[in-house]
């Protein structure tokens, strides 16, 4: 079976402001990510998702762009991103572009000129509304980071939409003029090289009705703003068609909203994207309405469902991104394992699980090391806007200070934005300066010095994982081969099996801190791989330790 360069890829984020600061100033950067490609290619990745380094007044670390074809001074120069893309390929590793094209900062030049007058020829760059009668916003739609979707402009005496913060302005994806500019800036990046785009937030750029209210969620009487409207496709498809069509490379699309029967049309042959990220398994302890607060109680089978729902979606067509973290969730050992059991031998039980997934496997920037949450003290110590904002809505739903700020600090984005720890030197080996976020205080026991000294650390277990699935006798089946869940019901285990052709491949993880028993219909084969030896497996029986994980040929 023929596969596609970048199925065959691992790929690794980097959050640019927390992986490596070369000129000591507290903030990582990109001279900081090149002195580390080395560390990377050892690791065995192919791929470097960065989060965005465009220019940026930082109001969303980097998502709000003033400037789409230049870098913020902050993390170097243009010079130093060619560099980038130029030593990466000398190493195999691809480049791939955070792409933000549903809004842009309030500083942008567009936004700047189109709110000077209503006349202005770049007024129908962004969207605009005359106030209610009443002088209030055009409807009741609430922005993902809190508050009304409408912000209003005294100079002009109108609203302007924006579904996140006030300071990043929608683009209005009607105006055809507005979508060939950002084609344009989409091919300038491609020419330069770039191995294509992680998609931000790409199912808001069709918008619902704006002169309507809608049934409020939340005592504020605002209803959160919904992505996924009908003709966004059409959108979608002329973007493919103007861009990516024309390069060999890939691209994966934050794609809220969309349901599990709908994936086949965002990805596949003649979907709009080559990879999907799902966030049914990583949102099962959300609250209501997309709130954090409070954490609802999830079980196994809820992450079970979630995982397998979205497999099922692709198994004809389409490729998943497969994912435990990334730079909008908290760290995954902290998350998914009780903090009693948290430990490296549970982070090789959920490395295995997700990443033997059929779909490209994703590691996000300290996940191959271990890194935990942060144990951030107050709500001052956070950065997040939307953490801050879930904190604030925590309140005004009546909650105590205390309980919102524990149910905000372990669902915080920043948990997984402290600085990269390296090592146990100052500030982690990641700066000589006082870093932009708090460390872990962890950081002297978790870091990438002490893993890569150990030949049974987390670290050598994901390069060991990323040899199995590219380079060893069951790459073809781990990376073609059909999915299909195996034991649902069972209260203890996730299991699954890889079949392709004659060869089938069982992956069988323990997410309880008991042992857990199983009986296949048929004996199994020979141990591949898990987090300890072999002698859980004996003929068609397997007894699992508490949290052990096992690959193991399964003989059809």
């Amino acid at each position: 079976m023929t596969t596609k360069w970048w199925q065959n890829s691992v790929v690794y984020q980097i959050y640019p402001r927390s992986f490596n600061d070369s000129n000591q100033d507290g903030v990582g950067d990109i001279p900081g990510i090149i002195e580390k490609l080395d560390y990377l290619a050892d690791l065995g990745i192919d791929v470097i998702w960065l989060s965005p380094v465009y220019a940026s007044p930082m109001k969303d670390n980097g998502y709000d762009i003033s400037d789409y074809e230049n870098i913020a001074e902050v993390f170097g120069t243009m010079e130093d991103m060619d560099q980038l893309i130029a030593e990466g390929k000398k190493r195999g590793i691809s480049i791939i572009m955070d792409l933000v094209i549903n809004h842009s900062s309030d500083q942008h030049p567009w936004f700047q000129e189109s709110r000077k007058s209503k006349d202005h020829p770049k007024r129908d760059y962004y969207i605009w509304k005359d106030p209610r009668e009443d002088g209030g916003p055009p409807n009741n739609l609430r922005a993902v980071f809190g508050g009304s979707c409408w912000e209003y402009d005294e100079h002009t005496g109108q609203y302007y939409f924006h579904s996140f913060a006030k300071e990043q302005p929608d683009l209005n994806w009607e105006n055809p003029e507005v979508r060939e500019h950002l084609y344009s800036m989409v091919r300038w990046w491609l020419d330069k090289g770039i191995g294509g785009f992680r998609i931000d937030a790409i199912t808001f750029i069709k918008k619902q009705p704006f002169y309507e209210d809608f049934t409020p969620d939340g005592p504020d009487g605002l209803q959160e703003v919904a992505p996924n409207q009908p003709g966004v496709g059409e959108f979608l498809q002329e973007l493919k068609r103007e861009t990516f069509d024309h390069y060999d490379i890939f691209t994966v699309a934050e794609a809220p909203g969309v349901a599990p029967e709908e994936i086949p049309d965002f990805v596949g042959e003649d979907g709009h994207f080559d990879m999907l990220i799902r966030f049914d398994h990583v949102d099962i302890d959300m609250g209501p309405h997309g709130r954090w607060f409070p954490t609802k109680d999830w079980e196994l089978q809820d992450f079970k469902a979630a995982i397998t729902n979205a497999q099922k979606a692709t198994e004809s067509d389409g490729w998943m991104a497969n994912y435990l973290e990334n730079h909008d969730q908290p760290r995954a050992i902290s998350r998914f394992i009780p903090k009693e059991d948290q430990s490296e031998f549970t982070g090789k039980m959920l490395a295995t699980t997700y990443f033997l997934l059929k779909g490209t496997p994703y590691i996000y920037q300290g996940q191959e090391i271990g890194m935990r949450n942060t144990d951030f003290e107050s709500i001052e110590e956070l950065d997040d806007i939307s953490s801050i904002d879930q904190y604030e809505a925590a309140l005004r739903h009546g909650h105590s200070k205390e309980d919102a700020f524990r149910w905000i600090s372990h669902r915080s984005r920043d948990n997984a934005r402290t600085p990269m720890h390296w090592d146990a030197t100052y500030a982690s080996g990641f700066s000589e300066a006082a870093p932009w976020l708090k460390v872990s205080s962890d950081y002297a026991e978790i870091n990438v010095a002490e893993a890569k000294s150990r030949p049974d650390s987390l670290y050598q277990f994901y390069k060991d994982l990323i040899y199995l699935r590219q380079h060893s006798a069951y790459s073809s089946v781990l990376i073609s081969g059909d999915y299909k869940e195996q034991f649902a019901d069972h209260p203890q285990v996730l299991a699954y099996t890889r079949t392709l052709e004659n060869e089938r491949i069982i992956i069988i993880s323990n997410f309880t801190n008991e042992e857990a028993a199983l009986t296949l219909d048929t004996p199994l084969g020979n141990w591949i791989f898990g987090n300890v030896d072999s002698t859980c497996v004996n003929g068609n029986d397997v007894k699992l330790r508490p949290y052990e994980t096992v690959v193991v040929a399964w003989p059809k």
